[in-house]
């Protein structure tokens, strides 16, 4: 028991530090990520994960075929993340996103808050946000604000 005191000590304070310190998005402890059976299904994973961050009023039920606004952004969502190259192994072993466990992996916190806005709003055509567009920009900042994943590497 002690063990498991202090492992949970140790990785609270880790979590703690990583979060304050805003440079760290994935961190290790997920069994669905860790043990996906194919390359495939770590990305579903993963997408599946920051679609619930995202939307946690749905839930995490599974989507409905007229559902078709949820529907663009998983599909945004898994773009992205399909994009940014799961590392996985057939032993199991390693399955995570190497460009979120390190300093910068803002940069895809920020495509993927992009993917799920403009997937929102197709007619602005990926047109950056004003800085008069004071709601455009909340909404922005709260879909990055979700795009956290804890997964296992």
């Amino acid at each position: 028991m002690h063990k498991r005191l202090k492992k949970f000590i140790t990785l609270s304070a880790l979590a703690i530090t990583l979060t304050s310190a805003a440079s760290i998005l994935l961190i290790t402890n997920s069994q669905n990520v860790a043990h996906a059976s194919t390359r495939q299904q770590a990305v579903d994973d993963i997408t599946d994960q920051l679609f619930k961050n995202l939307h946690p009023q749905l839930g995490g039920r599974k989507l409905r075929s007229h559902e078709y606004r949820y529907i663009q952004e998983w599909q945004a969502i898994w773009k992205v993340v399909n994009q940014a190259g799961v590392i996985w192994t057939n032993q199991n072993t390693k399955t995570c996103l190497p460009e979120w466990s390190f300093p910068g992996g803002e940069a895809l916190q920020e495509r993927l808050a992009d993917a799920v806005f403009y997937s929102r709003y197709p007619g602005r055509n990926g047109a950056a946000i004003s800085p008069n567009e004071r709601s455009a920009i909340r909404e922005w900042l709260n879909i990055k604000n979700s795009m956290w994943v804890t997964a296992y590497c």
